[in-house]
């Protein structure tokens, strides 16, 4: 659930924390702004963030409203969140709202990765809910409870294979001390991802957390643009592995105390 805000439009938010990096390109084109991007903008950032990059072309649209998601008494899975983004290619997007303003820049900044993660949502969704059926289930599987911690909390830490093998090999205990050892010998690189994480920093709170995910690089000796393409891409791949984001447990196994996590 999205934050009540206190914390109204601040073209300058990259300067709340310097976690917001990875979003540097895509805020940039909002940096001179006086009030709240339109979701017309947003269509436009994606389309010369991601669309021109060879990701598949999005669109931000008016946020799902209870009355769209049935035909009748029947629910109809290609109107609800994840079935608009993986059949329409449409992303329900309120205005004038931090959390959903996080999750367009984060879908212009990794738009393979979350396309990704929004498609097996929808699976999930399909293999769960029988033809006919009048409403969701009453709760979640671990699998989708996975998917939903890390596009909402969820980071990623880069690294070259070594240091991987290292981390997971430390006693967990060890890894927050080991993990800075490696982020400040230029070995690692910690990756914000979920929106919520971003809402959250601009709000000045706590992140939420409990979701991290290694991704390893041939390189971490790259630019950052290079660096966000490749982890954009290396994690669609992991996101569409249905061996993995099971369990919220496969992803708690590295706290990051920098975030707060």
């Amino acid at each position: 659930m999205a934050l009540l805000h206190r914390v109204g439009w601040d073209a300058a938010f990259l300067r709340r924390s310097p976690w917001f990096w990875p979003l540097t390109a895509a805020a940039a084109r909002f940096a001179s702004r006086t009030d709240w991007p339109q979701r017309a903008d947003l269509d436009a950032l994606y389309a010369e963030l991601a669309t021109a990059n060879g990701a598949e072309p999005l669109r931000f649209v008016d946020n799902v409203k209870k009355t769209d998601k049935h035909d009748g008494d029947k629910l109809v899975l290609a109107r609800l969140y994840d079935g608009r983004i993986a059949l329409g290619s449409e992303v329900p997007t309120r205005e004038r709202d931090w959390h959903d303003f996080f999750n367009a820049l984060c879908f212009a900044t990794y738009p393979r990765a979350k396309r990704a993660l929004h498609r097996r949502q929808f699976a999930v969704l399909q293999r769960r809910i029988e033809p006919g059926a009048t409403r969701l289930p009453p709760a979640r599987i671990p699998e989708q409870d996975s998917l939903t911690l890390f596009d909402e909390g969820g980071a990623i830490v880069a690294t070259e294979a070594p240091a991987a093998q290292q981390l997971m090999a430390a006693p967990e205990a060890d890894r927050p001390d080991l993990l800075r050892e490696l982020s400040e010998s230029k070995r690692a690189r910690i990756i914000p991802f979920g929106h919520a994480l971003f809402e959250h920093l601009v709000e000045g709170l706590r992140c939420p957390g409990g979701s991290t995910r290694i991704v390893e690089l041939a390189s971490l000796n790259i630019s950052d643009a290079t660096l966000l393409t490749q982890v954009d891409h290396a994690l669609a791949n992991l996101l569409e592995d249905r061996s993995i984001f099971l369990s919220p447990k496969e992803s708690a196994h590295l706290r990051l105390p920098a975030l707060g996590l």
